[in-house]
């Protein structure tokens, strides 16, 4: 192969003893020059880094910048990688949704139904911050998986006599219930208005605040009140 001398500046050498084209060596010193190649990423890498990233800092910290520092690639490769920040957002969520609706063991009893929801749900907002934070602020937890979630639980309701819709309803009053009380739990901020359990009424009536002892007996009081409206 030839060099082109208006890069090269001359024809390479010959061989004296065979005439064939020399390639000259660099200069001691000098390092070779390698024709790069990007990093290749796959999309779960993105992924698996993305939500350890939202997890710890919050989604708005989520960008290709931080990815890449922490996948140790330039930003653009991440962007080749995933697409847009809205399509990684959803991806991400969906799959870590699609894990939690994975691990139900579903008991017979309705009531048994409700709580392995909740206290499930509750488990997975509470390791995985930045699925309550796309809940609040970018999109509904939906995903072919957990809509079997609210089949089930609807389906409990409805056969011990409730309508469709109250059915409905009262899975979402759950839902909310679950995802109000874990958004107060895991709030990072310093405000006492959003602390109740810093107040001191609370302290002088309580001594000491458990976030478990505060849900169960919400779940208990949910339970009961969805009991009373089952038909006699």
């Amino acid at each position: 192969m030839l060099d082109d001398p208006a890069t090269s500046g001359q024809l390479p050498d010959a061989d004296p003893s065979t005439g064939d084209a020399v390639t000259p060596m660099p200069p001691t010193g000098s390092a070779p020059r390698r024709r790069g190649r990007p990093n290749v990423l796959t999309r779960e890498q993105v992924v698996d880094a993305a939500t350890v990233v939202a997890n710890e800092d919050g989604l708005d910290r989520l960008s290709f910048r931080s990815l890449g520092a922490r996948l140790g690639v330039a930003p653009m490769t991440v962007h080749r990688t995933i697409g847009g920040l809205d399509d990684l957002h959803a991806e991400l969520v969906r799959r870590t949704v699609d894990e939690f609706a994975d691990r139900f063991t579903w008991p017979d009893d309705w009531r048994d139904v409700v709580r392995v929801f909740a206290t499930t749900f509750r488990d997975l907002l509470l390791r995985h911050p930045l699925v309550l934070e796309s809940h609040s602020s970018r999109a509904p937890l939906a995903s072919t998986e957990s809509d079997a979630v609210v089949a089930r639980v609807v389906d409990a309701l409805r056969a011990e006599g409730l309508g469709t819709e109250e059915a409905m309803y009262t899975f979402f009053v759950v839902y909310d219930f679950v995802v109000g009380h874990t958004a107060v739990q895991v709030g990072r901020g310093d405000s006492e208005a959003g602390r109740p359990e810093r107040h001191r009424l609370v302290a002088e009536m309580l001594g000491s605040h458990s976030y478990e002892a505060r849900f169960t007996l919400g779940l208990d009081v949910l339970v009961a009140g969805i009991e009373a409206r089952l038909p006699r």
